[in-house]
């Protein structure tokens, strides 16, 4: 079956006309046309950078998500849900790879709504950091919303709100009480964090915040390559997938990487594998180029197949993890959680362990759970605060 074909069979299922046969075949036609040798070892991406692991950057990637919203959520017919469909289901005996979950999703992603009034993102960020004294790990979390105005009769906004931390698990639970049940927590400015988190610059609450909205009036509406992009810089980006990897190859060949400490190839390979995840979580850009992003990740050595996951909201799809060295010997797990029935990204999971004050080895995760990414006509609902 080619990708016309599997096109064909996608509108069906959207218009709720395919059949239970035909709705699988999207994913099992891919999968059937080509397999990776199982036995093959991947290289693996290495990067001797800080990288967007960091609690400042946790919380800087919150360019989204409905304050009430932590389950999944269903939007308009204008912006393509996220909610994993439950008739693209996968045959249990033959795990599909990496490339042919990519090449299904870039078929998926071919169908989304072009336009609309607003391009609205919306997700949940959580993130792990130690207390204060390298005792225990904390959680917390934000949801946010951005609604970028493409009409000049629109305002754009961002909407945003800090949900509480607390322990991570059970066991830091213990430790918390141990140290006296804080609600809040201020860190030292030369705290060692081993490149895994920033320092918090204010104090951290257990209690949630105010829910608000922030009016932007950015003349810019996303990055690539270290550079920001204008509206018109957005509509020139190519849809064609060698023709899109020409162009943030160049883009990235005119970044000033000497003198960082990195592997040139690898990090110019990192950062278009970084480009193609923008431009399909963030940017509003066609959905040509959208899936051809997608095309351009399946044909990148070092992603795996991981099989099924929920992710840190609960719902199930495809898991593809790399590595990325962030430090000379420390390494950091990526894993990209996709339904490849809509094309959307579900979340980005970033894993690290580090060393508390006892000697216990911890985990530390900074999770981008996507509810929306999409063109809508709807408006969004301002809370009362505003900055």
């Amino acid at each position: 079956m080619n990708l016309t074909d599997l096109a064909r069979v996608h509108d069906k299922d959207l218009a709720g006309e395919a059949s239970a046969p035909e709705a699988r075949t999207l994913m099992h036609a891919i999968m059937s046309e080509e397999r990776e040798p199982v036995a093959a070892a991947r290289p693996r991406l290495k990067v001797r950078r800080r990288l967007a692991v960091s609690f400042a950057a946790g919380l800087s990637l919150a360019t989204a998500a409905s304050v009430a919203v932590i389950a999944p959520a269903m939007w308009s017919d204008s912006t393509i849900s996220v909610a994993p469909q439950p008739n693209a289901s996968v045959s249990a005996t033959a795990e599909p790879t990496a490339r042919q979950i990519l090449l299904a999703a870039a078929v998926a992603m071919e169908k989304a709504p072009a336009s609309g009034g607003y391009w609205r993102t919306a997700h949940v960020t959580r993130w792990m950091l130690t207390d204060p004294m390298r005792s225990y790990v904390l959680e917390g979390e934000r949801s946010a919303e951005v609604w970028l105005a493409k009409r000049s009769d629109l305002r754009s906004w961002r909407i945003w709100q800090d949900l509480g931390v607390k322990p991570a698990t059970p066991r830091d639970e213990a430790a918390w009480r141990a140290a006296g049940a804080p609600t809040s927590w201020r860190y030292p400015k030369n705290m060692k964090t081993e490149n895994l988190f920033s320092v918090p610059s204010k104090p951290l609450e257990a209690a949630a915040g105010e829910r608000t909205a922030e009016r932007l009036y950015w003349k810019t509406v996303g990055d690539l390559a270290g550079k920001s992009l204008t509206w018109k810089e957005i509509r020139a980006i190519p849809g064609e997938p060698e023709t899109l990897r020409s162009y943030l190859e160049e883009r990235i060949g005119r970044l000033e990487l000497a003198g960082s400490g990195m592997d040139m190839e690898e990090a110019r390979a990192y950062i278009l594998l970084r480009n193609c995840v923008d431009i399909i979580s963030t940017l509003p850009a066609s959905p040509e180029t959208r899936a051809s992003s997608y095309r351009i990740l399946a044909s990148l050595p070092g992603i795996r197949a991981e099989g099924e996951m929920t992710d840190p909201l609960g719902r199930r799809g495809q898991m593809l993890t790399y590595q990325e060295e962030i430090e000379p010997g420390l390494f950091s797990k990526v894993q990209l959680v996709v339904d490849p029935s809509t094309g959307l990204l579900l979340a980005e999971v970033r894993t690290n362990t580090t060393k508390l004050a006892n000697g216990r080895q911890a985990e530390l995760r900074l999770s981008t759970s996507y509810q929306a990414i999409g063109w809508t006509d709807e408006r969004p609902e301002l809370p009362t605060r505003r900055d």
